[in-house]
């Protein structure tokens, strides 16, 4: 059924310029040239307007954006590149209801993931969907619920799950070629820079259409600068913990095997050191409980100390996963090395791993995947992406729903916690290296929740429940039938 929206859209559009889509579109062939738009070419749609069509068989045909430079920008720029004009939409609902494309690529703000995932499914492309899978956890499941209904193929762009070294590896770790896994630390240990304040009431870029990029969040405009900065409020982005954490965490999940929700999350964080207006935190601690081991992560935005612009490092990364067993430990992230008790690298974890970022092989596996009809042939479905994002999003939740402690005070609250006391001990650290004074600054101490990884909902908690999903504004709502 196609959403309310999409058909109010669809009665004001002219019926020789737009088509209906009551049918899905037949599947391209393995010998059929796969049309495909990229939606959201400012930043990482970029980088796939110039990759996708790099893979036989493929055709990038037009481009998307709400900011009308910026599509005139990413334009140019591929028609000097690929020797074609591609067509230009400043609206995906017309990508959409255009017949002569296959498939789309979102590499859009996290609000919109879910809606334009089930919009894509209804109007019966494939979807290729950057992270995070979904803005909060009750999204992914209507995602998924999309693309069964519709026979879609959805990949997440969580890339490193297309690395053939670390599908093997992690296999190994899980049958215990590290010994027994004892705990898994994620980390996110790189500098950015503060937002600053708006000096004056924001208004939006004349070329962005900021109702259309506001979409089923607010249209308030809080943030001076308009593209990208949206990540550090919660109406669009999911902080830190929800930008890059997805690789990270899907890190740590896929090495011990965790097919499911975590049964607890833990954090404790807050926003130090810039004067903003940010209201996600840029120095976070959280913690999962698994069965199999527990995983933590850290995140630090902040440099090593006050006036440098150097990042943190834990065990020399500054990004990555240590997976710690009885008898080796992993320490890697697109590769990696496997070292004994007493640090001596015994073992290198390495393969293919493309180009951008690893991002080719991804592209190349959901082609693989669109012309198999497969959702078996994808590295990285619905279901995968959204367990990984979903970590990011109960951790978030946890600091939402928390409450502000004394940083003087921290210590002794953790105490009982070993593996969140001692990355809380290098976090104070970190701070005071910062300028930050512990006697007088405080920490958000995050709830911790206890977690029904069957409903994947939290037990006795309702606060935290209703974070869980969001309200949408119209007509730009996710469906509760989709």
């Amino acid at each position: 059924m196609i959403s309310l929206s999409r058909r109010q859209f669809l009665a004001a559009a002219s019926a020789t310029t737009f088509t209906t889509m009551t049918s899905p579109l037949v599947a391209a062939g393995a010998n059929d040239e796969l049309r495909v738009v990229v939606i959201g070419v400012n930043g990482i749609g970029k980088t796939h307007l110039n990759g996708f069509p790099q893979i036989p068989g493929v055709k990038v045909v037009g481009a998307c954006d709400a900011d009308h430079a910026v599509l005139g920008t990413r334009t140019e720029e591929f028609h000097k590149k690929f020797g074609y004009s591609l067509k230009k939409y400043d609206d995906l609902r017309r990508v959409y209801d255009d017949p002569d494309v296959d498939a789309v690529v979102l590499a859009i703000p996290n609000h919109w993931h879910a809606l334009g995932t089930v919009w894509g499914c209804q109007a019966g492309k494939d979807v290729y969907t950057e992270k995070p899978c979904s803005h909060n956890i009750w999204e992914a499941g209507q995602m998924e619920k999309a693309a069964q209904k519709y026979d879609r193929i959805v990949q997440v762009g969580i890339q490193r799950r297309s690395f053939a070294h670390l599908q093997d590896f992690f296999k190994e770790v899980q049958a215990g070629v590290l010994g027994k896994v004892k705990q898994v630390k994620g980390l996110y240990l790189t500098r950015r820079d503060s937002i600053g304040r708006p000096a004056t009431p924001p208004k939006p870029l004349p070329s962005v259409n900021h109702d259309l990029w506001c979409g089923p969040a607010p249209t308030k405009l809080e943030r001076a600068k308009y593209h990208y900065d949206w990540h550090w409020f919660w109406d669009y982005g999911n902080a830190e913990l929800g930008n890059n954490g997805p690789h990270i965490l899907d890190l740590c999940r896929w090495s011990i095997g965790a097919e499911e929700f975590p049964t607890s999350v833990s954090s404790v964080g807050g926003r130090y050191a810039w004067d903003d207006n940010g209201q996600t935190p840029n120095t976070h601690i959280l913690r999962y409980e698994y069965a199999t081991a527990p995983i933590t992560f850290e995140i630090r935005d902040l440099p090593t100390a006050t006036g440098k612009k150097d990042t943190c490092k834990y065990m020399d990364l500054s990004y990555g996963i240590v997976v710690e067993g009885e008898e080796a430990t992993y320490v890697g992230f697109d590769t990696g090395k496997v070292i004994d008790k007493s640090g001596k690298t015994i073992r290198e974890i390495s393969g293919n791993t493309g180009t951008d970022g690893g991002r080719q092989l991804h592209r190349e596996n959901f082609v693989k995947a669109v012309r198999s009809r497969k959702t078996s042939d994808l590295n990285c479905s619905v279901k995968t992406g959204h367990l990984s994002t979903a970590l990011c999003h109960l951790g978030n939740i946890s600091h939402r729903v928390g409450q502000p402690l004394s940083l003087a005070a921290l210590p002794e609250r953790v105490a009982e916690q070993p593996l969140l006391s001692e990355a809380t001990g290098r976090m104070l650290e970190h701070l005071q290296a910062n300028g930050v004074d512990a006697s007088t600054a405080n920490v958000q101490l995050g709830q911790t929740l206890e977690i029904n990884p069957k409903t994947e909902k939290f037990v006795g908690s309702e606060p935290a429940n209703q974070l869980l999903r969001r309200e949408y504004r119209a007509p730009y709502i996710v469906p509760e039938n989709v």
